[in-house]
């Protein structure tokens, strides 16, 4: 009897034993097969996105074969909520409680990147800088960006992007000035060349930087932007043209004149109603992989290219 109970607890001493050395290697067979199947649907899903940014070229394309301006009515300016992907597949009389990779989901928008002040007009090299330069100044000033950090945005947008080699002496970059390598986003600037962190939140959601200087659209702009771009407009005035604009918006820049008072002028070459460069950002979710992707867009020639995506 004593044998018997011996040779029981014997097996059970080896049972354990074997759950404790095979334990481990299920755990590493389950974290290898999850690792898999995460990667795999983090594949799928940067697919997703990519096909996303396809859709936004299919968008605006069309939008320039049938539209000579661009304002926030037209059907790029609306944006894609959260959508299934897999419902948009459905079959007839297919429900989609039966399908088994309901977990596609996508959203994005478009954004008019012609809508935001271009850094890019600070450069050395642009003719018209002066009157950008002060209307960057009124923008920082009502946003309260410090005097400092002006400066500093400006300093280094001019070493981005010096004069012509024909512009006169005084222009030219000094030769202790280093010369920076142009920047592609806005958020190559945060916590670096002396743009500390309040003025990166206070400036985000209003400026942009693109390959070629650009006007502001007065049709897709802020009130903010309008206010700094147009010399004597009161920031109340600037919103009631948002106001008018967003009932009707403009042609052209006789219609924006004609929204303001006669006593104040626009410069023509700051301000515009149509487009040629668009920001995208979206997101897809396969499962537990989420990927967001943001993309700069440029039409030009009836035809859209990707400048940058990340």
């Amino acid at each position: 009897m004593k044998q018997r109970g011996a040779a029981v607890i014997m097996a059970l001493f080896i049972v354990v034993l074997c759950t404790l050395a095979i334990s481990p290697l299920i755990w590493n067979l389950f974290a290898t097969a999850k690792t898999v199947s995460v990667s795999a649907a983090r594949d799928q899903t940067l697919e997703v996105t990519q096909s996303a940014v396809d859709w936004a070229r299919v968008i605006l394309r069309e939008d320039a074969r049938v539209s000579a301006t661009d304002n926030l009515t037209e059907p790029w300016a609306v944006p894609l909520a959260e959508s299934r992907l897999s419902e948009g597949l459905m079959r007839p009389n297919e429900s989609s409680s039966n399908l088994t990779d309901k977990e596609a989901v996508v959203t994005g928008r478009i954004e008019d990147a012609q809508g935001r002040f271009n850094l890019r007009n600070l450069g050395l090299d642009n003719s018209n800088r002066a009157v950008w330069l002060l209307a960057f100044a009124k923008l920082c000033d009502l946003l309260g960006v410090s005097g400092a950090q002006q400066k500093a945005l400006v300093d280094t947008l001019g070493a981005m992007y010096p004069p012509a080699p024909a512009s006169p002496p005084d222009k030219q970059v000094s030769q202790n000035q280093v010369r920076l390598l142009p920047a592609k986003r806005w958020q190559e600037f945060d916590n670096n060349d002396g743009v500390d962190e309040n003025t990166w939140s206070q400036l985000r959601p209003y400026v942009v930087i693109l390959p070629d200087i650009t006007p502001l659209n007065a049709n897709t702009a802020s009130a903010e932007l309008l206010y700094a771009c147009i010399e004597k407009l009161g920031f109340p005035d600037a919103q009631q043209v948002v106001a008018r604009r967003e009932r009707v918006p403009f042609k052209d820049l006789s219609d924006l004149r004609a929204a303001l008072n006669p006593d104040i002028e626009i410069q023509s070459s700051m301000l515009g109603v149509k487009s040629d460069y668009f920001l995208v950002e979206g997101s897809a979710r396969i499962d537990e992989a989420l990927v967001r992707t943001q993309a700069l867009l440029e039409r030009k020639n009836q035809r859209v290219y990707v400048m940058w995506r990340q």
